[in-house]
């Protein structure tokens, strides 16, 4: 619920509705200001001042309501009260409960009769006789950045020059291996205390596996570590796990906790994020590979603007491009009522996620004011909004980025070397195809000019080959009956259309006058620009529920949202692939076909983009700059066929009721160009851009605003308009123009005009002479395909994955309060944290490269302080800092401050490598310490801060399961591909269930492979606090829950895994119960059985073997499951 104060702000805009009372309201009328005084004044000072006065001190929301004045300017969210319009009045919503953040007074609402003479006041004009000036009183805390900046540790520069402190031997002996050991080790003696004693080497070989592959070590593995007496024993088990495949699966999860990692939507229909486990498997792969962390922050905010890509090195595909995919995987409403408000709440997820993951920040806490703690305005907040509404989801082809640059830049050079010997060829047989023009043009016109009219007459469409009039004419003049019908149904069309460039030419040949014809022509142009320039848009906007409204205003240069006949700019040409090339088309270029006998299907008359200058088979789409929606239509003049895609409020539509307009297909139907009208009237006022992805050859010229379908300009041709205004003969000067404009188009002098003419005689070969000799031609566009056709099998498959594309660069204004329904009038610039660097907004595009860059200088504190942070809290169980998602002011402070910058220092001047980090950590003495507990310590570090000992932890949840798994000999190690569908139970699934589901065991894959379905998680999973996908989780809750030992006990999993492990046991070995049980434990502990375990256990299956009719099979079984359920199998020393 929101404070009366936020419904009040700015004096400028009340001050233009008081102008009605000229010197204030002190001019009222006198019946106005008996009203105030006797309803209104009363009211507000009962219920308002005690927040909005200053006899209470108290300006809640900047708004003061005891005097004139404090009205006047009111509070942060805008004007209160319009006078006489009481419905349009936020007041009168918030004291009627009618929105539901503008409800007051707080705590009980106005009687009818007190909201009544509210709204009556309005209605009157508010005439208030108030005088004197607001108190200057302020609801704002104090918010300096320097200060808060300068009062906290983490703010301050990472100390490169950190060193390790002296410390005394430790019972005698050197016990600091590490300068890691140094550190804690000085911490212990400060607090008069020792470390543990170390670990067994048993203990030891088991903490590394869970730790770095999260898996057991097998039983020879213990062994063989237990038994090797030398001095690199250790070292070589920590290298081998890290060069494990396994690694990366294990410190994957951690990651994919941060990400808030899914595979669907959530919300109420749950429909999956297309290819979202790609980038899982982006990053277990980024971390077997070691990439440096500085370069994985670089990939995850700005990989797809990566210039040379990192590549993997089995596919060859795209890695760096993969990295944004993580901004997608955030929950989102398939079809969402309010779509800005939606949107502002994704935006709001993905900063939150970004900043905690990334920086250790709470940046989402500013949404709706500064932080209270932090040096993090308001305006970072929107600026970090601003990198994402500049960039646009994208499924993106990942095939290959070096074979499609190659593939591209050889069809770019074989079209340049090809070009002008491949138009000069077709130029030189456009003298023979005209040649017989003159004979055909004067013949057909004189049969279309006689045909007598009348009701019975014969129709132009009656004079085909066999009739006797085109017969006895064609055998007059030894021309072909064909030809000749066919010119005869080609002047009659062209006479009627205006659009066809041979219009006025057909007309003087059936007998105007070439003045007239010429005169119409221009004429034509003249009308056709003027109208062109006089187009009206039309906007409907609802007032009220179903009460649209129209109203109508001139085009203004910003209706033409995209228009590719120009060049473009950096923020206009926006393309995803390599299908549309680098720019749009230019007037005069040819465009090659595969037809042998039509090797140029036509010259480009104007600019456009196209994506079949080189080849279609490279995969993309193109995309509009991000715009305002103004109009009732938007139109796209287009030939071929596309799907269209508009994206309102950056919103993917996936499904649902509300907005399928926003999905359209375009279709031509043919060669011509054609205007497609999409009715956008339902999103006037919202921000969006539409994307374009080709279904085959797709050109694209133009996207306007327009009323009804937009006039193109019918531009005389200069080249016909001088054969009008000549006395040569008509048909003979054709056939002229046509080999002129031929040879200059040859000549590299090509233009709309040749490229008009050209692609006439192109499209009505039908009517003209074939070339006797066209071997010359056609030999040397075949060699050019061959060519073309070799180098398009170098172009990789596609493979689509998640990524962003950028679009146009996009200012977010303040939201006041948060709430998207009242944005400040002013834009922040995308920058990044205003504490840490200069707020300057990038040049062009989105700027999230530099934004990357940013993120990873050394003088950010925050990158390399919150990873190694990150790497402590998984190898120790809790971070240096605690809170390992905030290193803010209501974070934990560093229990060892000088540590986490030694380790931050150490991991900038090693390359940033992560696996280098871990190896330092788990090779000090700290980390090989025994879990054993020390009475006398825990009194004085009851919390272990000090790291007396190595604390005992519980297995996460993946690794209790993919461990259940190992043991029973179930798992498949197979590694990436998309994963098994998660097992859905009759107790789980509901009317929006998928149909289907997963195997129980998942097809033994581990843990990270197995789908994660938001409305559908894991049961298992869920039990041993597997976080809710929803923002960033660094530090799991560890519960201690009945949910936990009953999915243990009773879950059909868990006891399928016990029965696979039996019958292994039982098949390996004798029935010898003794060794059974000591393969059994052995296998799950990596230890022989005590002698009480192994008596007790031998007893047991003696026990029910008897009881089973001598069979171990299903006592084998409950003995497994009984070990299954010891605490031991679930937490690591």
């Amino acid at each position: 619920m929101r404070c009366f104060s936020e419904i009040c702000r700015g004096a400028a805009a009340l001050g233009l509705a008081w102008a009605a009372w000229p010197g204030g309201l002190a001019a009222a009328e006198p019946e106005g200001v008996e009203f105030f005084e006797n309803h209104i004044r009363p009211l507000l000072a009962q219920h308002c001042y005690k927040c909005h006065s200053a006899e209470a001190g108290k300006a809640k929301g900047e708004l003061l309501l005891d005097t004139r004045d404090g009205l006047y300017r009111g509070g942060d969210s805008g004007p209160a009260i319009i006078p006489g319009d009481p419905k349009a009045s936020l007041i009168i919503q918030a004291v009627s409960y009618e929105n539901g953040d503008l409800q007051m007074p707080p705590k009980n609402k106005l009687s009818d009769a007190a909201i009544e003479k509210m709204t009556q006041w309005i209605a009157m004009g508010a005439p208030d006789p108030r005088d004197g000036k607001a108190a200057d009183i302020t609801d704002k805390d104090e918010f300096d950045i320097a200060k808060l900046k300068a009062g906290h540790w983490a703010w301050q520069p990472v100390r490169r020059d950190a060193q390790p402190p002296p410390v005394k031997p430790v019972r005698g002996a050197v016990w600091a291996r590490t300068a890691i050991d140094r550190f804690t080790l000085a911490k212990l003696q400060a607090a008069g205390l020792s470390p543990n004693e170390a670990a067994s080497r048993r203990t030891l070989i088991r903490r590394l596996h869970f730790d770095l592959i999260g898996l057991p070590p097998t039983p020879q593995e213990v062994e063989a570590f237990v038994a090797d007496p030398s001095a690199t024993a250790y070292e070589s088990a920590v290298e081998r796990l890290l060069a494990s495949p396994h690694f990366g699966e294990r410190w994957g999860q951690h990651w994919l906790d941060l990400v808030r990692f899914a595979e669907t939507r959530g919300h109420e229909a749950d429909y999956p994020i297309p290819q979202a486990y790609r980038y899982r498997n982006y990053v277990v792969r980024a971390l077997n590979a070691d990439v440096p962390y500085n370069d994985f922050v670089v990939e995850h905010v700005a990989g797809d603007m990566v210039k040379q890509p990192r590549l993997d090195p089995a596919t060859r595909e795209n890695e760096s491009a993969k990295g944004p995919g993580f901004w997608h995987l955030g929950e989102a409403t398939h079809s969402p009522v309010d779509i800005r408000g939606d949107e502002c709440n994704r935006v709001h997820n993905q900063i939150d996620v970004y900043s905690k993951a990334f920086l250790g920040l709470t940046v989402g806490c500013t949404r709706c004011h500064d932080h209270k703690s932090d040096p993090i305005s308001m305006a970072d907040y929107y600026a970090f909004a601003g990198f994402l509404q500049s960039s646009g989801y994208h499924l993106k082809d990942m095939a290959d980025p070096v074979a499609q640059d190659s593939a591209h830049d050889k069809l770019a050079k074989l079209r340049a070397e090809n070009e002008a010997k491949l138009v000069t060829e077709y130029a030189a047989t456009v003298k023979t195809r005209v040649s017989r023009l003159g004979d055909y043009l004067p013949v057909a016109a004189k049969i279309l000019s006689e045909i007598p009219g009348g009701k019975d007459a014969p129709k132009p469409a009656d004079y085909i080959t066999s009739h006797p009039t085109v017969k006895a004419e064609a055998e007059a003049a030894k021309l072909s009956t064909d030809k000749l019908s066919a010119w005869v149904a080609y002047l009659d069309k062209a006479r009627g259309n205006t659009a066809d460039p041979l219009h006025g030419i057909v007309k003087v040949a059936l007998g105007q006058a070439r003045a007239d014809a010429l005169a119409a022509m221009r004429k034509l142009e003249a009308e056709t620009t003027a109208q062109a320039k006089s187009i009206k848009i039309i906007e409907t906007v609802e007032e009220g529920e179903r009460n649209y409204v129209k109203s109508e205003r001139d085009w203004r240069a910003e209706d033409m949202v995209a228009d590719y006949r120009r060049k473009q700019g950096s923020d206009e040409w926006l393309t995803g692939g390599k299908q549309f090339g680098a720019g749009p088309m230019k007037p005069g270029s040819p465009v090659f076909g595969s037809d042998p006998n039509r090797p140029i299907k036509e010259f480009n008359e104007n600019g456009a983009a196209r994506n079949d200058g080189l080849t279609t088979r490279f995969s993309g789409l193109i995309r509009t700059r991000t715009f305002g929606v103004n109009g009732d239509m938007l139109w796209y003049r287009y030939k071929g066929k596309a799907d269209v895609f508009m994206a309102v409020n950056s919103h993917r539509q996936v499904a649902g009721p509300l907005h399928g307009i926003v999905r359209q297909k375009l279709d031509s139907k043919g060669d011509e160009w054609k205007w497609h009208g999409h009715r956008v009237r339902d999103y006037i006022g919202f921000r969006v851009h539409v994307e374009f992805t080709p279904r085959g050859d797709f050109a694209l010229e133009r996207v306007q605003f327009g009323g009804s379908e937009p006039l193109v300009v019918r531009p005389v041709n200069s080249r016909l308009a001088k054969l009008l205004e000549s006395d040569s003969i008509l048909a003979k000067g054709l056939a002229g123009v046509f080999i002129s404009a031929a040879d200059d188009q040859a000549g590299g002098n090509g233009n709309r005009e040749t490229s008009q003419l050209l692609n006439w005689v192109i499209r009505h070969d039908n009517l003209l002479e074939k070339p006797a000799d066209l071997g010359q031609a056609v030999a040397g566009f075949a060699d050019y395909q061959k060519t073309r056709s070799a180098i398009e099998k170098t172009i990789p498959g596609v493979s689509l994955a998640l990524t962003l594309l950028d679009g146009s660069g996009e200012d977010e204004p303040i939201l006041v309060r948060g709430n998207h329904k009242t944005p400040a009038s002013e834009l922040v610039p995308r920058s990044f944290l205003e504490a840490l660097a200069k707020r300057e907004a990038p040049s062009r595009g989105s700027g999230r490269m530099g934004l990357a860059k940013r993120m990873v200088d050394p003088a950010n504190p925050f990158a390399s302080r919150v990873v190694v942070n990150r790497v402590w809290h998984h190898l120790f169980g809790r971070g240096i800092v605690e809170t390992v998602d905030n290193f803010g002011a209501t974070g934990k402070a560093p229990t060892h401050p000088d540590l986490l910058d030694y380790l931050a220092s150490q991991l900038m001047e090693r390359g940033w490598s992560l696996k280098e980090m871990i190896r330092q950590v788990v090779s000090s003495s700290t980390y090989r310490q025994s879990s054993k507990p020390n009475m006398a310590s825990a009194k004085v570090d009851p919390n272990n801060y000090l790291l007396h000992r190595m604390p005992i932890r519980r297995l996460q949840g993946e690794v209790i399961r993919d461990r259940l798994l190992a043991v029973s000999g179930r798992i498949d190690k197979r590694q990436f591909g998309k994963g098994p569908m998660v097992h859905i139970t009759p107790f789980m699934r509901n009317n929006r269930s998928p149909s289907g589901s997963g195997p129980m065991d998942g097809d033994g894959r581990r843990s990270i492979y197995v789908e994660v379905r938001r409305n559908h998680l894991e049961p298992m999973l869920s039990a041993f606090d597997k976080p809710t996908p929803f923002t960033t989780m660094g530090r799991r809750v560890v519960s201690n829950s009945p949910a936990q030992p009953l999915i243990m006990l009773n879950n059909e999993f868990v006891h399928r895994q016990a029965a696979i492990w039996a019958e292994a046991l039982l098949k390996n070995s004798s029935a010898n119960t003794t060794e059974l049980v000591s393969r059994a434990y052995r296998q799950a502990f990596g230890r022989e059985p005590e002698a009480w375990e192994a008596g007790a256990a031998a007893a047991f299956l003696e026990q029910q073997r008897g009881a089973a009719g001598g069979s171990l099979k299903q006592p084998l079984k409950d003995l497994c499951h009984t070990l299954f359920n010891v605490k031991e199998f679930v937490f690591v020393n």
